[in-house]
This record gives structure tokens, sequence and C-alpha cells, in this order.
């Protein structure tokens, strides 16, 4: 049976990872995800699932994440997107805050050098704080969030030159 947590978890790796192709074959179940490269203007996501068991429920829930990941998507396109940059994100739904209290200074400023697992903001999530941290060394070049916004899983936070 297919789960609706893992074919997100699928699609969000594949954005990820630039991998551009991907078939799944399991039982009664074929996933199948293409992604295509296609200009600012347009832009579509690719996704056949065929199971033979409960697929019109977990149709409607599908569809309505890769709608998610589609407005997603168009967010990050204003990104200027290179081999020398690194995005950091979201990895759940939640408040974004770049300090840890209000009266506190941000964890980072644009200009700023980070390191891998220094904590770059905290997304809230149902009233726990999760510390969100850089993978990559490099200078922070924009903070694509605004302190106090809802971000969506998936969604860029922090734009970084990698070193």
């Amino acid at each position: 049976m297919i789960n609706i947590k893992s074919v997100t978890k699928l699609i969000n790796s594949i954005y990820q990872n630039d991998i551009e192709n991907l078939k799944i074959e399991k039982k009664n179940t074929k996933i199948a995800i293409n992604k295509l490269k296609i200009s600012k203007k347009n832009h579509s996501v690719a996704l056949n699932v065929n199971n033979n068991q409960n697929f019109k429920q977990n149709r409607t829930k599908i569809k309505k994440t890769i709608e998610k990941r589609v407005v997603g998507v168009k967010q990050e396109s204003k990104i200027e997107h290179s081999n020398i940059y690194s995005t950091i994100i979201s990895p759940m739904v939640g408040t974004f805050y770049k300090s840890p209290a209000p009266s506190e200074p941000a964890f980072i400023e644009i200009g700023e050098i980070v390191k891998p697992k220094q904590i770059v903001c905290i997304i809230e999530a149902m009233k726990l704080m999760n510390e969100i941290e850089s993978e990559v060394t490099g200078e922070v070049v924009e903070v694509l969030v605004k302190d106090g916004d809802i971000v969506d899983c998936g969604q860029a936070l922090v734009k970084i030159k990698v070193k």
C-alpha cells in the first residue's frame, strides 16, 4: 500500500538532489517521477501513480502535495541557481524565527560565514522549537523568509554561497 508521507518525502528528496527521472515498481504499485527542466514562467511536475487499492483515496492527497510543491517551486524561481550556491530548505511546516528570542540577535546575518552544524534559524511547530542547521560552509547571501512568517515543508529559507 502506498503511504502519502513516503511519496511526499520521495518528491522532496528528488527535488533537493537534482534527480531527473525515477521509476519504482513494487507489487501492485508503480511510481514514475519525471522532473522536467522548464523556464521560470512555466512550472509543472509530472507524477504518475498506479495502485489497484486505495488509489482514488490517495490521488487527491498526492495532487494537493504536488500543488504545494509547484507553489514552492514558483517561489524559489526568484533564486539564481548555480552549483556554487546551497539553499537551506525547511524540513517542516511551522513559524520561521531568525533569533532564539525577540530581544536577542539573529542566528545569522547576510555576509556572515556559516559552518556545518551551525544553527541558522528556528522553526516552531506545535509549540516545539526546531533548530535548523547549515550543512555546508559558506557565506550567507540571502535570507528568503521574514521573521515570524509561516513556512511550508520544502520551502527555501536561506541561500548560501558555498566556499
